[in-house]
C-alpha cells in the first residue's frame, strides 16, 4: 500500500442531512481496502444541521445556505481537510461561490455521477432523475449530462411533488422514516423507465437512504457511492474488492 506521506484525508461538510452524512462515512469505510483499523482513511465530519435549507433558498422560501457552507467548509480546511465531500445534491449548486475562498479541493459529485454513467453504461441516452424541487430547478444535472450527450426525464409536477413529501414530509427521510416509501419512489422511477430512460439517478440522499437498501426493478446510480469510491482512490487508497497486486 502506499505510504501514510502519499495519503489525504477526508472532509465531509456534512449535515445535509445528518442521515446522508452518516452513510456517506459508512460508504468510505466499506470501500476502502483495509485489514485493521490503521488501513483506513483519516476523515473529518462537520455534522452541521442548522444549514439553511438548499432547496428552499434555491425555490425563494429561505436564507442562503452559503455563509454557513463556507464557515464549515473553512474549519475542514483548518482541521488539515485535502479533499471536501458534500453529502447533498442541491448544495452543489452552490460549489462555484464557494471555492474561490478555499484552498482545499472539493469533489463534485454531481460530475463523478455523471463520468461513471458515461464510462459503465455507454450505450445509454437518456437517465431519470429522482429528486428535490430545488435540485430540479437548479438542473444541475441536466447541464452536467447533456455536456456527454446524455438527456435527462423528469417526473411529473405531481411526482416531483410525492418524492417531496417522501423526503421532507412528517413521516419522510429527513424525519427519519426509511423503508415505506420504497414502493413510491419504484413507482415514480418506473414511470421514467417506461418513459425510455436507461437507469435511474438518485439525485437526493436522502433518497439514496432508501434505494441502497434493496433491490428495485431498475439500474441505479448512487452519485453517492460513487463520490465516495472516487474519495478513496484521490486520498491514495485502495478499493476493497480490487485486483491486488503485489509491490
Amino acid at each position: 500500500m502506499n505510504a501514510p506521506a502519499d495519503r489525504k484525508k477526508i472532509g465531509i461538510l456534512g449535515g445535509m442531512g445528518p442521515g446522508a452524512t452518516h452513510a456517506l462515512f459508512g460508504l468510505i469505510i466499506s470501500h476502502t481496502l483495509a485489514r485493521r483499523d490503521q488501513d483506513h482513511i483519516r476523515i473529518l465530519i462537520d455534522n452541521r444541521p442548522d444549514i439553511p435549507d438548499r432547496s428552499a433558498f434555491v425555490l425563494g422560501e429561505g436564507p442562503d445556505p452559503v455563509p454557513a457552507m463556507l464557515e464549515s467548509a473553512r474549519g475542514l480546511e483548518q482541521m488539515g481537510a485535502d479533499l471536501l465531500l458534500i453529502p447533498c445534491n442541491t448544495a452543489h449548486y452552490f460549489l462555484d461561490r464557494i471555492r474561490p475562498f478555499l484552498k482545499v479541493r472539493i469533489l463534485d459529485m454531481i460530475r463523478i455521477c455523471a463520468d461513471e454513467i458515461q464510462t459503465s453504461w455507454p450505450g445509454i441516452r437518456q437517465v431519470g432523475l429522482l429528486s428535490t424541487l430545488g435540485t430540479y430547478a437548479t438542473e444541475i444535472y441536466q447541464r452536467v449530462l447533456q455536456e456527454r450527450g446524455l438527456e435527462v426525464l423528469v417526473p411529473g409536477k405531481n411526482d416531483r411533488e410525492k418524492l417531496m413529501e417522501v423526503i421532507y414530509g412528517p413521516q419522510g427521510i429527513k424525519a427519519g422514516t426509511i423503508q415505506p416509501h420504497a414502493k413510491e419512489i419504484t413507482r415514480v422511477g418506473e414511470g421514467l423507465i417506461k418513459a425510455g430512460a436507461g437507469l435511474i439517478i438518485s439525485g437526493c440522499t436522502e433518497l439514496s437512504l432508501v434505494l441502497d437498501k434493496q433491490a428495485f426493478p431498475f439500474p441505479v446510480v448512487l452519485p453517492m457511492r460513487s463520490l465516495a469510491r472516487e474519495a478513496v482512490l484521490l486520498a491514495g487508497y485502495r478499493l476493497r474488492g480490487e485486483p491486488q497486486h503485489e509491490e
